[in-house]
């Protein structure tokens, strides 16, 4: 059996966001697909592509000297997400934000905010998952 979830911390370059809801990740650097040839035989397609994440934050507060917009203009980062109870670190290496942010001013979550890095990297520590 193995754990998954519990309280997650993300941080980029030193910086930590509150992390809201979920957090989705793309753990290859390629995405995989078929072709069908006129004679029914099959080819695999490999299109190279970044390893990227998506997670909803919560609002960065108002008296902030850090913007969402210098958040997107700036890296590239190093970004970690610690899972505390599974003893699980991810971590991205030369990443960059992408997407454009959407704030619900009724729940201070902050979506659309997605991460691309040419290196990725998961390491377990001892009594997790």
């Amino acid at each position: 059996m193995s754990d998954f979830g519990g309280v997650m911390t993300f941080t980029y370059a030193g910086n930590q966001l509150k992390l809201r809801a979920k957090f989705d990740s793309e753990p290859t650097k390629a995405e995989y697909d078929v072709v069908v040839n006129q004679d029914l035989s099959i080819s695999r397609m490999i299109k190279n592509s970044a390893y990227v994440a998506e997670a909803s934050f919560e609002d960065l507060p108002a008296n902030s000297a850090i913007t969402w917009d210098s958040i997107f203009a700036g890296g590239p980062y190093n970004i970690v997400l610690s899972e505390t109870e599974t003893k699980r670190l991810h971590t991205w290496t030369g990443s960059f934000f992408i997407g454009k942010p959407r704030k619900d001013h009724h729940t201070g979550e902050v979506t659309g905010i997605k991460l691309v890095a040419p290196k990725y990297q998961m390491t377990q520590g001892s009594g997790g998952a």
